[in-house]
């Protein structure tokens, strides 16, 4: 009787972690963090290396120049990142490594008029 029970038990068991291993393959499992991210137009500036360093990009062949402005973690001062050369497609320069990003935003140099910047993009 006793081998029974213990034989009912380990198949109920080895039912419920093969349930639970099933769900688990079927929701997957989300990056433990979001890499920080920035558009305008379709240039763009994207933190890497767990955001301790900023890639910016020009990704039009248009001549203007684009800049990544970033913020770090306690840090109130911006710092910029220029690709100034404009040539796009996927023409990007990178920072060096510092604190964690905390904000970052693209803008792309205008000639004679402002500057065109895209939103502010926050570290979740």
């Amino acid at each position: 009787m006793k081998s029974r029970i213990a034989g009912r038990a380990g198949r109920l068991a080895a039912t419920v972690a093969g349930a639970a291993l099933a769900i688990g393959l079927s929701f997957g499992s989300a990056p433990a963090f979001a890499y920080i991210e920035a558009w305008q137009g379709d240039d763009n500036a994207k933190g890497f290396e767990s955001d301790r360093r900023l890639k910016a990009c020009d990704m039009e062949a248009d001549t203007n120049a684009v800049e990544g402005e970033y913020f770090r973690v306690y840090d109130n001062s911006s710092s910029h990142l220029w690709d100034k050369n404009g040539a796009g497609p996927d023409n990007c320069v990178k920072s060096g490594a510092g604190a964690v990003l905390n904000k970052v935003r693209v803008c792309e140099q205008q000639f004679a008029k402002p500057d065109a910047c895209g939103s502010w993009a926050y570290r979740i």
